[in-house]
């Protein structure tokens, strides 16, 4: 009976060890290897721009290699930095507090934020995918994206460069390619400008912009094309999204210009004009400007505490106290005829409510942890970062997107544990392991039952 003699630590560290081979519900990797993820944002892309566009071969290939849907539900506002912040952090506009590209708060020593704006103070410490995979000791890499510029929870990316327009999308490509090859980082984001830049000049529908998606689908073929000269291919786990589409708009002819309507005895600032306008009434003045523009036509009047609960667009002290929401085409302007004479004009917009069909982006994905030719039910714009999180088995931080949600998109599913509306947790965990956990407490009773014989003898 000596062959039964074991110190009670050696029992233990059996157990974690068939604990951990029990506990094997991750995301699928082709090659058995750590999984890869990149991130890639075409800003503007419109969820039915390759149906409008003649020629996009290469995303024709992505959905028959991958997973897509008919369109991703973005967060109101929909505008460029509040989307793509939600995108990297899981969170509403009203939680992250990145509400438009334009911003002002008088608590702050720099009260503006311009969408050139890096200063730290301005992102309020809630964790970004990058922040969340370097926690967990992993290698990321961001080429350009809202907010990795500035230090968020004392940490930047890996890699990462300020903003530069300039930069050639194919350079952007390459570089992030060898990031992901040659310096093995397990996560990368990626962001394009286009087709935004254009859709805003000749419109959705027009040739210029279609051109522009065409253009776009070149430069999806060569990231494509770099993956898989790098042996990458079939161990990255590629998602393609944007922030917004982009309505039909003309600038010169469907604007609201407010000084019809009210002057500067009931408006102390206007900080965001367009689609949405955030105003700053003079102090007791609240209620007098929402009576004098509530029957201004193409708009809607809200005060910041009834803003409709969808949005999710009121709990936070950077949205002003009363907040203009302009009919889908139309454009809101502190001064119409300045606007035309020094603005160029605009045939496309965005920032419109979330619900319009011309406001929602597109979302297609491939790799081993997705399914292949699969087209399945829209998701959030918020669960992409606790998806990302589930692909790369990293905790997600506290946020409002759902895994439960995101699941059709993956070959292996987790387990159902999230609710749409809670902060979503990772599958690492052992408590949301039943089958683990069951095996567990099977091990440990043999393990018990042999130190007690063990003891007898």
């Amino acid at each position: 009976m000596k062959a039964l003699k074991a110190t009670t630590s050696t029992w233990v560290i059996l157990a974690l060890v068939l604990c951990t081979v029990q506990n094997g519900d991750t995301a699928p990797s082709a090659t058995g290897g750590k999984p890869k993820v990149i991130l890639v944002s075409m800003d503007g892309f419109r969820h039915d721009y390759l149906q409008l566009a003649e020629n996009t071969p290469n995303f024709d290939r992505m959905l028959r290699e991958g997973v897509t849907m008919p369109w991703i539900r973005n967060t109101f506002t929909t505008l460029t930095f509040p989307c793509h912040f939600t995108m990297v952090t899981g969170l509403y506009e009203e939680s992250h507090g990145i509400i438009s590209n334009n911003m002002y708060n008088e608590e702050m020593d720099n009260r503006y934020f311009r969408m050139s704006t890096t200063d730290d103070e301005w992102w309020t410490g809630h964790e970004t995918i990058w922040t969340s995979a370097q926690k967990a000791g992993l290698k990321a890499g961001v080429y350009f994206w809202v907010g990795s510029a500035s230090e968020i929870q004392g940490t930047r990316p890996e890699k990462w460069f300020r903003y530069d327009g300039s930069v050639p999308f194919e350079d952007r490509v390459d570089t992030l390619v060898k990031w992901m090859s040659e310096d093995d980082f397990d996560l990368g984001l990626l962001y394009f400008n286009e087709p935004d830049h254009t859709g805003h000049l000749h419109g959705p529908k027009g040739n210029e912009t279609l051109h522009e998606v065409e253009r776009m689908d070149g430069i999806l073929g060569r990231l494509l094309d770099k993956l898989n000269q790098t042996d990458l291919l079939d161990k990255v786990n590629l998602i393609v999204t944007s922030d917004h589409g982009m309505a039909e708009v003309d600038s010169d002819k469907k604007t609201i210009d407010l000084r019809d309507y009210v002057n500067d005895t009931l408006i102390r600032k206007v900080v965001q004009q367009g689609a949405i306008a955030h105003l700053i009434p003079q102090e007791g003045k609240t209620q007098e400007l929402v009576d004098a523009l509530k029957d201004v036509e193409h708009m809607r009047v809200f005060v910041k505490e009834d803003m409709p609960e969808r949005f999710h667009y009121k709990n936070h002290r950077r949205i002003q106290p009363v907040v203009l929401v302009a009919d889908e085409g139309w454009g809101i302007s502190q001064n119409a005829t300045y606007r035309r004479l020094n603005i160029p004009r605009f045939l496309g917009d965005h920032g419109y409510d979330n619900i319009l069909n011309s406001m929602r982006p597109i979302f297609a994905a491939r790799g081993p942890a997705f399914k292949q030719n699969a087209i399945v039910e829209s998701i959030d714009t918020v669960d992409i970062y606790p998806l990302i999180c589930h692909i790369l088995n990293i905790d997600p931080a506290p946020n409002n997107g759902s895994l439960e949600r995101a699941a059709a998109l993956l070959r292996v599913p987790p387990k159902p544990h999230d609710h749409p509306s809670s902060p979503t947790r990772c599958i690492s965990d052992f408590s949301t392991k039943p089958d683990a956990c069951s095996s567990t407490l099977a091990i440990l009773f043999v393990i018990s039952s042999l130190m007690k014989w063990n003891a007898v003898y």
